[in-house]
């Protein structure tokens, strides 16, 4: 038998890291093409070469696939059929034979993984563990064809229905197996999509009880909605000044009339805009050259003039964006000082009283909070005194480094008690949110607000503002800030929001207090979340009313 020649490690990873590969399994499919990989590479090359140092330092840019939660990762198992563990780990040995390959997101070692998520054992796992050799089935067409009848629309509805959960349909015959993929699997099986039916029913069930695109598009279009926000309070029926939403009317549009009209929400709502995340923006330079022109002096009044709170001044292009900082990181930002060069429009503000004066005058106002000092500057509180010119709407700017201490000095301290408090350093700030469990700033704010009552309360020195506080001194973004990878990936490991809505529905929880009985007892799965609010914050959470429900 003559031996190959392989090339040197060397030359053969070069050529490895050139073909962009992923992740282990995609190498062993490039291998397994014919006439595809040239002779003098090995298949296996960790068996071959020395001087190997892992898949990622052969392939380079190494992806690793996270794994399934244990429910989806048995049922993909149970699909193949496996007779037994020898099947198993002639799946698993990444070699191309009659079983085919094992995805990645599925672990060599389930019982490891999946120790305090759900593992049973292999025969649980495979589902060996009730083989009925003696039954005599239906056949497939006979079996989809009830099936099909049934209406039901997802593989988690059909084991639902098996388990007699749905009152309302005939039980299932005995001479129908529960598992029909393992079952009819070589004998016209195609999937559950196909033995439901399950997108027709789905299609029919959106359409059903809507109403007819157009008409509904206009009825929106008279709300005159005019972003993804408000219709999402719409929706909900938080959008003040608005009746409830009509029943033939989708929450999910895009999703009920897709293919059937939908063009995007700038043509459901009639702003015909484009969403943010589709647009092109101008480039950095530009978008400096004409924010610069505006004679802002902070990072409070861009806000403010992106609001549409500065009427004077020119309407901003739709192709720069409200959070100039995020979207230039990497393409020249160095700061609203740099961008706005508010250095320069703060020497314009000669006209105004020095500070002290003009604290005096403010204080005379005996103004209660921030909430009525913007009231004020805005001409609501008709029972005081109109604001004189010599007194600046943006006392932060034009006092910088000219007696400026903060809102609360400039109201008047026992309005806003903290206001001299010094917050403390970034590193400390980060530590105490690092501890906090905390993925994105939608849950910081959120944190701030005081809605995880699980979770210890702001403390006075950490501000809520932490981009703008820390900006300059050691802010990298929440992703740093939070910690919010390690906090994610642990997050995988926990059932779905509608799984644990099914679990919910099925143990008769419906209060806050019998939830909060489940999650202290022993009945709790490993895989419900403690804290399921913090949980799925952005995965279906909307209330915990609508979690019960």
């Amino acid at each position: 038998m003559i031996k190959t020649k392989y090339r040197s490690f060397s030359k053969a990873r070069d050529f490895a890291l050139k073909l962009g590969l992923k992740n282990r399994y995609e190498w062993v499919i490039y291998c397994s093409i014919e006439n595809l990989k040239p002779s003098d590479i090995p298949e296996n090359p960790d068996q071959v070469y020395k001087a190997w140092s892992g898949w990622k330092n052969w392939l380079g840019n190494y992806e690793k696939v996270p794994f399934l939660p244990f429910e989806e990762a048995r049922e993909k198992v149970r699909e193949k059929n496996l007779k037994n563990t020898a099947e198993w780990k002639k799946w698993c040995d990444w070699t191309m034979n009659g079983l085919g390959i094992k995805p990645p997101e599925i672990p060599a070692s389930p019982h490891i993984y999946y120790k305090d998520s759900g593992w049973v054992g292999y025969n649980d796992w495979l589902g060996t563990e009730n083989n009925r050799l003696n039954r005599e089935y239906r056949s497939f067409e006979e079996a989809r064809k009830f099936a099909r009848n049934l209406g039901l629309t997802s593989s988690e509805y059909w084991l639902r229905y098996c388990k007699g959960e749905f009152s309302n349909l005939p039980p299932k015959p005995d001479d129908i197996p529960t598992n029909v993929a393992r079952k009819y699997r070589d004998i016209g099986w195609n999937g559950m999509n196909d033995f439901l039916n399950a997108k027709e029913h789905r299609r029919i069930r959106r359409l059903t009880n809507a109403r007819d695109f157009e008409k509904a598009r206009d009825f929106v279009h008279s709300l005159k909605i005019k972003n993804l926000k408000d219709w999402l309070k719409y929706v909900k029926g938080e959008l003040p000044g608005q009746k409830p939403k009509p029943a033939d009317i989708p929450n999910s549009p895009e999703l009920v009339y897709k293919g059937h009209g939908w063009k995007g929400y700038g043509d459901w709502f009639g702003t015909y805009a484009i969403a943010p995340f589709k647009r092109k923006y101008r480039s950095f330079e530009s978008a400096r050259e004409f924010a610069r022109e505006l004679g802002l002096t902070s990072s409070e009044k861009w806000i403010e003039y992106c609001k549409g709170g500065l009427p004077d001044l020119i309407k901003k292009p739709e192709d720069i964006p409200t959070n100039v900082a995020r979207k230039y990181a990497k393409e020249g930002w160095k700061g609203y000082k740099d961008f706005l060069q508010s250095n320069i429009h703060r020497q314009k503000y000669s006209k105004f009283l020095p500070y002290e004066e003009a604290r005096d005058f403010i204080h005379s106002l005996n103004l209660k909070d921030y909430k009525e000092w913007h009231k004020y500057i805005s001409g609501e509180l008709s029972q005081l005194p109109e604001k004189p010119k010599n007194i600046p709407s943006n006392p932060s700017g034009v006092y910088k480094d000219r007696g400026w201490i903060g809102i609360g000095d400039w109201i008047g301290s026992e309005a806003f008690p903290y206001a001299h408090f010094e917050y403390r350093k970034f590193t400390e700030a980060r530590k105490f949110a690092r501890e906090l469990g905390l993925t994105s700033s939608v849950e910081w704010v959120a944190y701030c607000k005081g809605e995880f009552k699980h979770l210890p309360t702001k403390p006075n020195d950490l501000p809520a503002n932490v981009v703008r506080k820390y900006e300059g001194k050691g802010w990298k973004g929440f992703k740093d800030f939070l910690w919010s990878d390690k906090h994610r990936k642990s997050r995988r490991l926990f059932m779905s929001y509608s799984e644990a809505k099914a679990l919910l529905k099925s143990q008769n929880i419906n209060s806050e207090k019998k939830l909060n009985e489940f999650i202290k007892s022993d009945k709790r799965p490993s895989n419900f979340p403690e804290y399921p609010q913090m949980t799925y914050q952005r995965k279906g959470w909307q209330s915990l009313q609508e979690f019960l429900a």
